[in-house]
């Protein structure tokens, strides 16, 4: 007999679960009942939730790019490099 969670879909999270996942990450060394507090706190404070977890993501996401970005131009100089030296070498193995 097939269990009965097999036919369920996933719920999206909601913005107070992605908050408190955030606010645990920060503090990795903190329990998940101080999260909590913390976070409750935060959000009586007037921290709106959808744009404090939504900030983070795109600076997360920008700091990935850039990142991505250098890596490539370390790479296609290295292979700028290599296939400049394979020129030479056979150059001057034909005189």
């Amino acid at each position: 007999m097939p269990s009965k969670k097999a036919g369920k879909t996933k719920r999206k999270m909601t913005d107070w679960n992605r908050f408190v996942m955030k606010v645990k990450a920060e503090n990795p060394e903190k329990s998940f009942s101080d999260v909590l507090k913390m976070a409750g706190k935060m959000k009586r404070q007037g921290v709106d939730v959808a744009s404090y977890v939504g900030t983070k993501t795109k600076k997360a996401v920008n700091k990935i790019n850039k990142s991505m970005k250098k890596v490539a131009k370390k790479v296609m100089k290295k292979m700028k490099g290599k296939n400049n030296k394979s020129k030479k070498s056979k150059k001057t193995m034909k005189k």
